[in-house]
């Protein structure tokens, strides 16, 4: 009888043990799902999928809600299927399902959360919080949010953590997206030495400690502390790593892509370095996906896997959204020929994320002006990062585009936005040749020029301008905003880290070495489809910039 009794109380300490493993999981995600054990007056009891209790406290501004409709927290019933958001250790929202008719949800019921893996027009891929991929779609009335805010599907990136719903059980449709914000962009890549892996304390130390910026290792600090966890993505050699074996490998180089986690650093993945370190910045010309290898332009080969850190729009992605012809950053690990990639930062950028977006960059004459079109002569097309002139010999060879009461227009000139209304009836596009309005001649009248942002033909944001600037002297150039600030002699001015000017010539992004300057007062800047005021970007914000040297012209916030 007394065997029994230890037999039992072993198991009920062996399931204790596995209930509370990774206790400290969903306070990372931010994210927590499961079935609700019980209500407290100001607490609720929530048991994970995978067993694991967590007691919340609430948060000041909690919102509760269940089939759609707000509730209390009273509403909620043991046993209930919840998902909910937390902001550090609180409970900031909370949802349930309590129909009893399975066949139906309300709208917007059924909910999956996941990263996306893949982009292919309206097909998304997703890799859910398991590491299970699922398919889902969209369509013209899928609803894109992002931070709150109304966005176009195109600002969609690989590597983005979204939230899906769907508006019945068994549909694939989805019907509304939330986009995750700024805290999925990975922050810092640094290179250390590890010093301790501290289980008790959870916390990773490192000496020696460099960050990559501008192109290279540079110095950051003698020693930082990170907080890691047990389910940290952890490799060396393109081999998973336990946790626990981590402390053997003091001493040695290791790799962090590091994300801002409500203001705290949190690390992404790791890699451990396991033989000796060579970098390349160079085009991966081929790939075999058969043998998981690539080869460079100055012909080296090298192999990578799952373990090999891919950063990509300044996200982390799986080693599938790695293109032919990407021009990369690249730490390779081992000797001789026999090279694995530990790190593979690429820098390609585009004005679109993935092919849902239908963006595109003109600048042109505004030859003539209706009340829902313009037409443009003589103008440019930014394509594959350069300007493509377009000549006009009659009126059939003008570019034809459509604007709406939703297109934002600012005249740059007069530093004001304009209503369509005005656009259509001012002085923007006038008949040059006419001998029979004297006012045009006593005037002086002339057509003016746009810098337009499209999405397929309708214009969303043009700015207008009385002359067309020299095009032959702008380039594009991506960036990281490092500081932004109104400059008392010029105006506004933002410092780019990690910039990259796209050669023409070369046929590839070459990265600057140092931080720069570019002025956006006289800028067109573009988010979400929309223009914004320039004291608007912040550190942080990457920007896709179209510029005549110091002058930006174009910007476009990614």
């Amino acid at each position: 009888m007394m065997k029994k009794i230890w037999i039992i109380v072993a198991m009920l300490l062996l399931t204790s043990v596995i209930s509370y493993a990774d206790i400290n999981g969903p306070y990372r995600d931010g994210l927590i799902e499961g079935y609700v054990k019980k209500v407290l007056e100001n607490q609720i009891q929530i048991e994970e999928y995978d067993g694991t209790v967590h007691l919340l406290n609430l948060d000041r501004k909690v919102n509760f809600q269940i089939d759609g409709k707000n509730v209390r927290l009273k509403d909620f019933k043991p046993g209930m299927e919840v998902y909910g958001e937390l902001r550090g250790r609180r409970l900031k929202y909370l949802e349930g399902y309590s129909t009893e008719n399975l066949g139906y949800i309300p709208p917007g019921g059924k909910v999956r959360t996941g990263i996306v893996k893949k982009i292919d027009r309206d097909q998304i891929i997703i890799k859910n919080l398991i590491g299970k991929e699922e398919t889902y779609f969209t369509s013209p009335a899928t609803v894109c949010l992002k931070k709150g805010e109304n966005v176009p599907l195109s600002v969609l990136y690989e590597g983005d953590r979204v939230r899906l719903y769907f508006d019945e059980v068994d549909t694939k449709m989805i019907s509304r997206m939330s986009i995750e914000g700024d805290s999925i962009l990975i922050k810092n890549l640094y290179r250390g030495k590890l010093a301790r892996a501290d289980q008790l304390e959870d916390e990773i130390v490192l000496d020696k400690v460099e960050v990559f910026r501008n192109g290279k290792w540079q110095g950051f600090n003698n020693s930082i502390a990170i907080p890691y966890s047990s389910d940290l993505p952890l490799y060396v050699g393109g081999q998973r790593l336990h946790y626990k074996n981590l402390k053997y490998y003091r001493g040695k180089t290791v790799y962090m892509a590091i994300k801002d986690f409500f203001g705290t650093d949190k690390i992404e993945k790791m890699v451990v370095k396991s033989q000796y370190e060579k970098t390349y910045s160079d085009k991966i010309k081929r790939i075999n996906w058969y043998s998981d290898t690539f080869e460079l332009a100055n012909h080296k080969n090298m192999t990578f896997s799952e373990g090999t850190m891919v950063i990509k729009n300044g996200r982390l992605v799986d080693k599938e959204s790695i293109n032919p012809e990407s021009d990369a950053f690249i730490v390779a690990d081992g000797r001789g020929s026999n090279l694995y990639a530990d790190v593979i930062n690429i820098y390609n950028e585009d004005l679109n994320n993935s092919n849902i977006g239908q963006n595109y960059i003109y600048a042109g004459r505004l030859s003539r002006i209706f009340e829902d079109k313009v037409y443009l002569k003589d103008f440019y097309l930014l394509d594959r990062h350069e300007w493509e002139s377009f000549r006009t010999r009659d009126e059939d060879d003008e570019k034809e585009l459509f604007y709406d009461n939703d297109t934002i227009i600012y005249d740059i000139e007069n530093k004001k936005y304009i209503l369509p209304k005005e656009f259509f009836a001012g002085d923007y596009s006038v008949d040059e040749d006419t001998d029979d309005d004297e006012r045009i001649k006593n005037k002086h009248l002339k057509d003016w020029y746009g810098y337009i942002y499209t999405d397929g033909d309708r214009i969303t944001s043009i700015m207008v301008q009385k002359d067309l600037d020299s095009l032959r002297r702008q380039r594009v150039t991506t960036g990281v905003i490092e500081k932004a600030e109104e400059d008392s002699l010029v105006g506004w001015t933002v410092y780019l880290r990690d910039a990259k000017d796209y050669s023409y010539r070369h046929d590839k992004w070459m990265a600057k070495n140092t931080t720069i300057r570019v002025n956006l007062e006289k800028a067109m800047i573009v988010k979400n489809g929309k223009i914004i005021n320039s004291y608007e970007l912040q550190p942080g914000n990457r920007l896709y910039i179209v510029r005549d040297d110091f002058y930006g012209k174009v910007v476009v916030v990614k």
